[in-house]
């Protein structure tokens, strides 16, 4: 068991759990075991417990390793509490969407983005 993150898979739903505040390269470690050991197309990011500090340019170069990654149609759902945080994983999702292929959203709430998930 990893003491930066924990991967699960429940329902469909890929979750990611983040035990610390990711560094950029832990970020694309965790995105290259994903594509390894969990090729599905709905995923749950929870950033709920850490303190999510990436910078602007942190946070588009990663928004772009992740469409180079994920190259199957998918939904990417970011749960989020701190609203600075939320506000750089809006500025996320507009990096990360790509048309008819990744769908991402942001929410407040797990609920929210299980059902959001799910529809």
């Amino acid at each position: 068991m990893s003491d930066t993150h924990l991967i699960t898979h429940e329902d469909g739903i890929t979750k990611i759990k983040f035990l610390i505040s990711p560094s950029f390269e832990l970020a694309k470690s965790i995105i290259d075991e994903i594509i390894e050991n969990y090729p599905y197309e709905k995923r749950l990011w929870d950033l709920s417990d850490i303190k999510f500090n990436f910078t602007i340019g942190e946070i588009q170069r990663i928004a772009a390793y992740g469409k180079l990654k994920f190259t199957k149609p998918n939904k990417l759902a970011i749960y989020v509490i701190d609203d600075l945080a939320f506000g750089g994983m809006r500025q996320f999702e507009v990096y990360r969407e790509e048309q008819n292929k990744s769908i991402p959203g942001v929410f407040r709430t797990e609920k929210e983005a299980i059902d959001w998930l799910n529809l």
